[in-house]
């Protein structure tokens, strides 16, 4: 019986600390996507100068997933996308035309 005892204390201690473990790793992805919110919120605006290379270094240096999903799409849908923000505009709007043109091509 007191075998039994340590063994599930010892059960109880380990699924504590792999609790406590995600719970760690948890918190530190709503610190990750501020601080990246952070720095979108600095960048905000697409210069109007800003040539389909340039557009594409700053996804690619800033906003890594929307560089991933805007370089999957064929290149009629990423001129079009381009030519929505040739003159300039906001960097959120643009993402999500992004992600809004990804999912009509399924």
């Amino acid at each position: 019986m007191m075998i039994r005892k340590k063994v599930f204390s010892l059960v109880l201690v380990s699924l504590a600390g792999m609790g406590l473990v995600g719970n760690a790793e948890a918190g530190a992805i709503p610190k990750r996507t501020h601080e990246s919110t952070v720095v979108g919120a600095k960048a905000g605006i697409i210069p109007p100068s800003a040539s389909p290379q340039d557009l594409e270094n700053i996804l690619k240096t800033s906003y890594t997933g929307t560089y991933v999903i805007y370089g999957a799409l064929p290149k009629e849908y990423k001129m079009t996308l381009y030519s929505s923000i040739k003159d300039g505009g906001n960097i959120q709007d643009f993402r999500n035309q992004v992600i809004k043109m990804r999912l009509q091509r399924h």
